[in-house]
């Protein structure tokens, strides 16, 4: 079981739904930590210091913690073990507006076991042109899932790894209609991709992607 708390994602939802099917540059590629930034971060609460004013997003298993945050425009992801009884108290802890307050307060002295710069893993848009002219099909194949689409211009938002992307398709038939079993991924699946656009974070606190 893992919990999810995307605490960032709000506002990315916004930005990606003000993004048009056009080429931009990833924000973020190619930027990499500064010198001695992620050893000199040995707890969480090192991590919860210097990421205050950040996008971030969190997510816990029994065994794992990981946090996701943004400092100087590089996307880091940091990542703990944690102990039986401090994982039982994380879940018990309650949804609530001090919720936050107290999963850091509990969670601070835990050492962190890894940081990663995510910002370096970011595709440049010559990578993503790569993807232009495969299908829907290829794409699911390959892990990509959606999470918004809109049939009026064949846009679509869509999750590869940690991050996020605008997905445009070609499309020439009659209008689709988003009917209440409006099955996505078997309507676009023999589409072809017009142009992908990287878009921010996704999921990026899941460690099996």
């Amino acid at each position: 079981m893992k919990k999810t708390l995307a605490l960032g994602l709000a506002l990315v939802a916004v930005l990606m739904a003000l993004t048009a099917c056009t080429k931009t540059e990833p924000s973020g590629a190619g930027q990499s930590a500064p010198s001695g930034f992620a050893a000199s971060l040995k707890t969480l609460a090192d991590v919860y210091a210097v990421s205050a004013d950040g996008e971030t997003q969190e997510g816990y298993s029994e065994t794992k913690y990981v946090y996701v945050f943004q400092v100087n425009g590089v996307y880091y992801r940091a990542v703990a073990q944690l102990e039986s009884d401090v994982s039982k108290e994380l879940w018990d802890i309650e949804y609530g507006e001090d919720q936050e307050q107290k999963i850091q307060a509990l969670l601070g002295p835990v050492a962190v076991e890894r940081v990663e710069n995510l910002s370096e893993q970011i595709p440049s848009q010559e990578e993503l042109d790569k993807l232009v002219g495969k299908t829907g099909q290829e794409l699911f194949d390959d892990g990509w899932s959606y999470y918004y689409y809109n049939l009026e211009d064949m846009e679509t938002g869509l999750y590869h790894g940690p991050f996020s992307y605008t997905v445009c398709f070609d499309y020439d038939g009659e209008p689709m209609e988003n009917t209440d079993d409006f099955d996505f991924y078997a309507e676009f699946k023999d589409l072809t991709v017009s142009s992908v656009t990287f878009s921010g974070l996704g999921d990026a606190t899941n460690l099996d992607e």
